[in-house]
């Protein structure tokens, strides 16, 4: 069965909208987060207000007493008085988190409708957007590298896509923190679907190209770390198309508009287009920011350990479990190098513009590991930031196994869908038990 009868295959379209279907639920029943000290955990549409009303700062006013503490960023004196998490620079709040979601998606839903979107609806339409696009980026490489995906293999896939770890803990938790997380995590694969789209013919598709360098460029506002995988494309995609110009700039001027708009808007609010506030945070622990960017070559071992091999455990506010650990199949995508060059799969793998997605996708997942275990940022809801790179390599590695496989005889057959089929029920009982699970919020 080929793509083309694959499309029209039942199964994996009723998967598909099952697990959006269980998005929306566990987003709707999971949030929004507790407000902290009465203020509101819906911070995402007090920027939007904000940006309605002309300016960078919240219209929220810092209480007088928070402002007249010694110190005002004291966490034990600020404690009763402080928006928690928010940026506290010269008497007014702001946001260190990205402004693309106001900018996208509440900024325009308060124009239509008059309302705010509430927080949990916003993370599940945009972990469903990137869940929609990793499934359609996985069957367009399908499609031109004519693997064979049987209705069995292809469900397996759309189950195991809209499970990877991390995005869970998004939709149980939908607040602030899971809202940029989201949104990052739906420009990135969106921008991945469209650059393979264009990349995939002998002279590259400038209109989706533009768009794809829109993405990318939108997925920096959103989380400032996804800055490093944006120079990542830009230099992979312009080295692949530096034969044609038009190209290049159509996927470069996307990606530098944002950036002088994200400088300028950090400008406006810190006077500095690199600050985006986050020495000014008003936080539980003084000692938060230190741990992150004060022992930065010391963080690598054990983050990295936590971040991809650690077992299942509860913390206070955001449970954590390694990326192995939640779904064992990535390994085959951290192995992605390796893997490639093996004869046998390697083969099944023909187009160079397969390859260069695919090696992409997986530096680009690579280097925000890296960088996030560096920042010792280890908690689980950050998985979701390299995770779904990982998974959907590995489910292409494997689609590219079963083209070999296929001609080894019937009996390779059976243990290799058993595997598969496990591979992709694992995540998915293990993402019902924390949809279904209470954990402090």
């Amino acid at each position: 069965m080929h793509f083309s009868r694959l499309a029209r295959g039942w199964l994996p379209g009723l998967l598909f909208m099952a697990v959006v279907s269980v998005h929306f639920a566990t987003a709707w029943v999971g949030g929004p987060a507790r407000n902290w000290h009465g203020q509101t955990s819906e911070y995402y549409p007090l920027l939007t207000d904000a940006f309605l009303a002309g300016q960078t700062s919240l219209l929220v006013q810092p209480s007088a007493k928070l402002l007249a503490l010694p110190d005002p960023y004291d966490p034990v004196a600020n404690a009763k008085f402080r928006l928690h998490d928010a940026s506290l620079y010269h008497g007014k709040y702001y946001l260190y988190f990205g402004p693309t979601p106001a900018l996208v998606l509440f900024l325009p839903y308060k124009v239509l409708t008059g309302s705010h979107l509430p927080t949990r609806i916003a993370v599940a339409l945009l972990c469903n957007c990137g869940f929609a696009c990793s499934c359609a980026l996985f069957f367009l490489l399908a499609k031109r590298e004519k693997w064979d995906c049987p209705q069995w293999f292809a469900s397996a896939v759309v189950l195991s896509l809209g499970t990877v770890p991390g995005v869970a803990y998004l939709l149980r938790r939908p607040s602030f923190y899971e809202v940029a997380i989201g949104a990052g995590y739906c420009f990135v694969l969106s921008g991945f679907l469209l650059a393979a789209y264009s990349l995939g013919e002998d002279s590259p598709r400038t209109p989706s190209l533009i768009g794809a360098g829109l993405c990318f460029g939108l997925a920096a506002g959103c989380r400032p770390h996804l800055a490093l995988l944006v120079i990542l494309m830009v230099v992979l995609v312009a080295w692949r198309t530096r034969s044609h110009k038009t190209a290049v700039l159509g996927f470069v001027a996307p990606v530098v508009l944002c950036g002088v708009l994200l400088a300028a808007y950090n400008y406006a609010r810190f006077q500095n287009p690199f600050d985006f506030g986050i020495q000014y945070t008003l936080l539980d622990n003084r000692t938060d920011l230190d741990e992150h960017f004060g022992h930065i070559p010391g963080n690598l071992p054990r983050s990295i350990y936590a971040l991809v091999f650690s077992p299942a455990r509860e913390f206070p506010f955001d449970p954590a479990v390694g990326l192995l650990s939640a779904s064992p199949i990535a390994f085959l995508g951290l192995l992605t190098p390796c893997i490639l060059r093996y004869g046998r799969i390697g083969y099944h793998v023909k187009l160079g513009s397969t390859r260069f997605v695919l090696y992409c996708v997986y530096a680009s997942a690579f280097s925000i590991l890296i960088l996030l275990a560096l920042l010792n940022f280890t908690l689980r809801r950050y998985t979701a930031d390299f995770a779904p790179g990982f998974v959907l390599l590995s489910w292409c590695l494997l689609a590219a196994m079963w083209q070999a496989v296929q001609g080894l005889g019937q009996g390779k057959h059976i243990p290799f869908r058993i595997a598969v089929v496990a591979a992709a029920l694992y995540p998915a009982v293990l993402d019902f038990s924390i949809s279904v699970s209470r954990f402090p919020r």
